[in-house]
């Protein structure tokens, strides 16, 4: 016979109670929380499992973020780049007017204009910033914007040439930028060119213009030597200048290093070997880089087009004769190969005469106006080249030349020189600024097409990742979410349970042996 005391009966009772007490709290809660496994003593399996689904969740939303992330930095920069080529396309039309014959200076003056606003706008475009105020053409120097003006107004890259990616999945990145400099600086080039810098120490008013090609072929032959102009102190408060290559210091302006150096005069256009460009504010001591290039950016093709607009004239004059006379004993002097001889004291007269009456080949399209005691010799498109150093003996001054003009009366006298009409050198710079549009529109439809093609691949990883989510999420709900069917049946079982135990305990509660004797 087994004794059991009354503390054991009131012991398993209580027990018992307190047991589908925690089983009821426990449905309950199933059902307010929706979740089967609250915490890990529920159901330590399922617990783990669901431990690592809600990483795997985690880590797949964290991936669905810098797909939208990257989704639209990539819509803002092609938005960017199509404003930018409607905006190409715009100054390419001005160009294809800058170049018709019949525009008078103000229409040109007009194109100019717009064209400067068209700058403006493309450079706005270019430092277009993200939603949190990055700069998206300057590389890793999202800070800084990615063009500003140099001293001498020019539009110059700031940036690096890093490009941001971003991971959109385990092991997958994708770019979500592109820099500056390769969309619109290291643009190839219609034909050789340059570009003109001051020196970051130079005087505060030194200047030096944009410039713009002559003789294609010089600055061809030229490439890749840079060259340095270097301002002197003359004495008498005069200033002169001197043109060195970069590296070696070669002279090439005056072309002798122990030669004085040549005169300089603030805003007065320099020639050197195909380029033309002006200086002006420039104090002594004061520097200034050209630097030859096979490439141009989208900025200095526009800057250059509008320097043409506002310098070059389109005119066919090339060169103007300020003196003529020929000495005692006669002279002769060669035109493009062409030996016209003078008798002692011929002027400007006879000089246009026989250029006029020459039937050769060489002299064909070149003619020559008297005006008062100047002869103008005009040639839409051919070179003239003047050549006396045969022995002139009179007067013979002949300006416009591409570098040095012709002096007889110079020391040393300088009696050989190359002459091209600004019309030539103006339908040159027009030809290659289109050639130049091109290039800068076809570098951006590229790199348009290369983010459609990124574009492409956040929407596959995209739907890739929103799958996976769903799928993870699925496994997850089945091993946390609770059956209400189940739970609520259970509860009412649960319920019914303790209710017929509280009964039960209350009755047996109240047995006593004293109630037998």
């Amino acid at each position: 016979m087994i004794r059991i005391s009354s503390q054991q009966v009131f012991s398993g009772g209580v027990g018992r109670l307190q047991d589908l007490n925690v089983n009821l709290n426990q449905t309950q809660e199933q059902i307010s929380t929706g979740k089967r496994v609250n915490k890990p003593s529920d159901d330590p399996v399922a617990a783990a499992r669901i431990l690592k689904l809600d990483q795997e969740v985690g880590r797949i939303e964290t991936y669905q973020r810098n797909v939208g992330l990257a989704e639209n930095r990539l819509q803002q920069e092609e938005s960017s780049l199509g404003s930018m080529i409607d905006i190409v396309q715009r100054v390419r039309e001005l160009t294809v007017q800058a170049g018709n014959g019949s525009l008078s200076a103000d229409d040109r003056r007009s194109i100019s204009a717009e064209l400067k606003q068209r700058l403006e706008e493309l450079a706005s475009q270019a430092n277009t910033q993200d939603s949190s105020g990055s700069y998206i053409f300057s590389g890793f120097q999202g800070d800084s914007p990615a063009f500003t003006k140099s001293v001498d107004g020019k539009w110059v890259y700031q940036g690096d040439e890093g490009q941001r990616n971003l991971e959109i999945d385990e092991g997958v990145n994708v770019a979500i930028s592109d820099h500056g400099k390769e969309l619109f600086v290291n643009v190839p080039s219609a034909g050789p060119t340059f570009f003109t810098e001051s020196h970051p120490d130079n005087s505060a008013s030194a200047r030096i213009s944009t410039g713009a090609t002559l003789d294609p072929q010089l600055v061809s032959d030229l490439s890749p030597t840079d060259l340095v102009v270097a301002i002197e102190d003359l004495g008498g408060g005069n200033l002169g200048y001197r043109i060195t290559e970069r590296d070696t210091g070669v002279a090439v302006a005056p072309p002798v290093a122990g030669d004085p150096a040549i005169s300089y005069t603030s805003g007065e256009s320099i020639r050197v070997n195909g380029m033309q460009f002006e200086i002006t504010g420039a104090e002594a001591g004061d520097q200034f880089n050209i630097n030859t290039s096979e490439k141009q950016s989208v900025f200095s093709s526009i800057e250059k087009l509008i320097y043409g607009l506002d310098n070059l004239s389109k005119q066919p004059e090339a060169a103007t004769v300020t003196g003529f006379a020929a000495g005692a004993g006669g002279d002769s002097l060669d035109i493009n190969g062409v030996t016209l001889n003078f008798a002692a004291g011929a002027g400007p007269q006879e000089l246009a005469d026989q250029i006029n009456s020459s039937t050769d080949e060489a002299l064909a399209g070149i003619e020559a106006r008297v005006e008062g005691t100047e002869v103008k010799l005009l040639s839409s498109s051919k070179e003239i080249s003047i050549d006396a150093s045969g022995g002139w003996a009179g007067t013979l001054q002949v300006s416009g030349a591409r570098f040095d003009d012709i002096d007889s009366a110079a020391v040393p006298p300088v009696l050989e020189a190359n002459f091209i009409s600004s019309q030539a050198s103006y339908d040159q710079l027009v030809s290659d600024s289109l050639g130049n549009l091109d290039n800068a529109q076809e570098t951006i439809l590229r790199t348009q097409t290369e983010i459609g093609g990124r574009m492409n691949q956040l929407e596959s990883t995209g739907e890739f990742l929103e799958n996976s989510a769903l799928y993870a999420k699925d496994i997850r709900s089945q091993l946390q979410d609770v059956d209400y069917a189940e739970a609520i049946s259970n509860l009412s079982f649960q319920s019914f349970v303790l209710q017929a135990a509280q009964q039960s305990f209350a009755k047996t509660s109240q047995l006593s042996l004293f109630d037998r004797l």
